[in-house]
């Protein structure tokens, strides 16, 4: 007895050793890259930024929850779970592998004629980009293991044996539940920050791949809380956040918005010991009120200043307010500030709600394919499947077309995000309900269409 416990349990033990070191590998490489990207110091981290380690490392011990869940499951659950995991898995490699080798058809030119070392430069390009892609593709390969694993067993009529022990269709598929949970978990983990950072890595890496230089393009940023402008004319690659700023011009304002200082510096250096910015051959010129006389430039070879500013702010798009590299920990500081317009913190409200929505439509969609992919006669699924496939593709349309009466003001923005997870949900019970009185999906949609209970 205790030997079979142990062989139970082994594979669990492997993966929490596994993702012990990964945590311990990875959780502080975050706590560094988080110097370079949130403002203040440390101990002035807000809690929604010190998230994203504590969510990192969860990520990496997702893997050992599932095993431990998979150990004490009876034999029956663990049957349906490695049928399910292996599916999706599959799907999941599958959609990965086909969206990769389509992007880089496109991108492949850019490296070769921008790069000296292309290859290194597409490895690290497409590494970034993994947790953006998986974003993209989890919800619908986690549907579609869900139905290629269930219309198997159904048409080896599995599903129907195992129905025989007593056990409720939803009953059995709760192995695929379980294991959905985690999937889910991880596409939130993904969409909190690593997926919008791939993607305004992906937007600085196509920039400099665009310029016949390989250089990256000079850029304005624009700090509303500290009403400063930083005009950068040689900035260093996203991937190297702690190189020297060159050709560097601050602006700084007053309380009414005029102009009152200017910093003129060949290079800025940030130094994230003190969070100072060095600037050097720098020239500061004070901007007087029109009746008093302008100062002239003073000169300094070396300048020490406190700006608040992080190299990642400069460098990142997502600063400039674009909706997809921004993560969601930036989503929310900036609701709380109330910085923008209107129209924009509506915009950004709604996104955050939309991707905590998202998540749960990782359940509804595998809500949706159990009774979509089951069929208790001797008839094929594909019907079911296609119209499950078309549900879904439906799915994508509702969460643009009411995301946008969100921004616009019409409805309320967590009604906007939650409502296709809420009408599909409503869809999934009402087709299970009419699975399990043995109808197939054709059936009970020809009969609802006639009229008929």
């Amino acid at each position: 007895m205790v030997k079979e416990a142990m062989q139970r349990m082994m594979p669990a033990l492997v993966l929490f050793v596994l993702g012990s070191v990964l945590a311990l590998w990875l959780v502080p490489i975050e706590l560094e890259q988080m110097k370079w990207e949130v403002p203040g110091m440390p101990d002035s981290y807000p809690v929604e930024q010190m998230c994203r380690p504590v969510f990192l490392a969860l990520l990496c011990f997702l893997p050992f929850l599932g095993a431990v869940g998979y150990a004490f499951m009876g034999t029956m659950d663990r049957y349906m779970s490695r049928n399910f995991i292996s599916y999706f898995l599959m799907c999941t490699l599958i959609l990965l592998l086909i969206y990769i080798l389509a992007d880089f058809t496109d991108n492949m030119e850019r490296f070769r004629s921008r790069f000296d070392d292309p290859v290194i430069q597409a490895l690290r390009f497409y590494g970034s980009q993994l947790p953006m892609f998986l974003y993209q593709i989890l919800p619908y390969t986690l549907m579609m293991g869900t139905m290629w694993c269930l219309s198997k067993l159904s048409g080896t009529c599995e599903i129907t044996g195992m129905m025989q022990s007593g056990r409720s269709l939803l009953r059995l598929c709760m192995p695929v539940f379980f294991f959905a949970v985690i999937v889910s978990m991880v596409y939130g983990i993904f969409g909190f920050h690593w997926a919008p950072n791939g993607s305004m890595y992906r937007q600085m890496i196509l920039k400099q791949a665009k310029r016949e230089d390989g250089s990256a393009p000079a850029l304005i940023y624009r700090s509303e809380a500290q009403s400063r402008i930083w005009r950068v004319a040689r900035p260093p690659m996203i991937s190297n956040a702690g190189d020297p700023l060159r050709g560097v011009v601050i602006e700084q304002f007053g309380e009414d918005s005029h102009l009152v200082r200017q910093y003129m510096a060949k290079s800025a250096t940030w130094n994230k010991l003190d969070a100072t910015w060095t600037l050097s051959e720098v020239y500061i010129r004070e901007i007087a009120p029109a009746y008093e006389r302008p100062s002239d430039d003073m000169y300094h070879e070396t300048l020490v200043c406190d700006f608040a500013e992080k190299p990642y702010q400069i460098l990142s798009p997502g600063a400039g307010g674009r909706l997809d590299a921004m993560g969601t920990s930036m989503l929310y500081e900036y609701i709380k500030s109330g910085a923008g317009s209107r129209e924009d913190r509506a915009k950004k409200r709604t996104e955050w709600h939309v991707r905590i929505a998202r998540i749960f439509s990782c359940l509804v969609l595998v809500l949706l394919a159990i009774p979509s992919s089951v069929t208790f006669q001797r008839r094929g699924t594909m019907k079911g499947i296609g119209i499950a496939v078309l549900l879904a593709a439906f799915m994508l349309f509702l969460y643009q077309v009411f995301p946008s009466l969100g921004e616009a003001g019409i409805i309320q923005a967590w009604i906007s995000a939650w409502i296709p997870n809420v009408l599909y949900t409503f869809i999934a019970i009402y087709i299970f309900r009419k699975n399990l009185a043995h109808r197939t999906f054709k059936e009970w949609l020809t009969a609802r269409m006639r009229g008929e209970s």
